[in-house]
């Protein structure tokens, strides 16, 4: 026999606000660090400016990656909230049709 599974919408959906917030937060994490990871020339001559490119470049992957995770806690949080709704409306739905077979039985 499959157990009954007891979900609890509120914590649903804290989890999908939490995500979301994390989002948030990373997005401002790297905001507030962009300066130390994006650097110019230390002078003019052509060491300082290939270091620069090379720490620039490694600066925009990192930039790259922090918001495809950004995106990817979005989309988690969506998920969460789209698929509560649709256990919700399930659930409701077999309710009704069990109210239905209990009114027919009992009458």
């Amino acid at each position: 026999m499959v157990g009954l599974v007891n979900i609890s919408p509120e914590v649903v959906l804290a989890a999908a606000a939490e995500l979301d917030l994390l989002a948030e937060r990373l997005g401002v994490a790297a905001a507030l660090t962009a300066p130390a990871t994006h650097v110019i020339p230390s002078g003019s001559e052509e060491v300082s400016w290939l270091a620069a490119n090379h720490l620039n470049r490694a600066a925009g992957t990192h930039d790259t990656a922090i918001a495809a995770a950004q995106l990817e806690l979005h989309h988690a949080a969506a998920t969460l909230r789209m698929q509560l709704a649709t256990h919700v409306a399930d659930d409701t739905l077999k309710s009704g049709v069990m109210n239905g077979i209990a009114g027919t039985i009992g009458a």
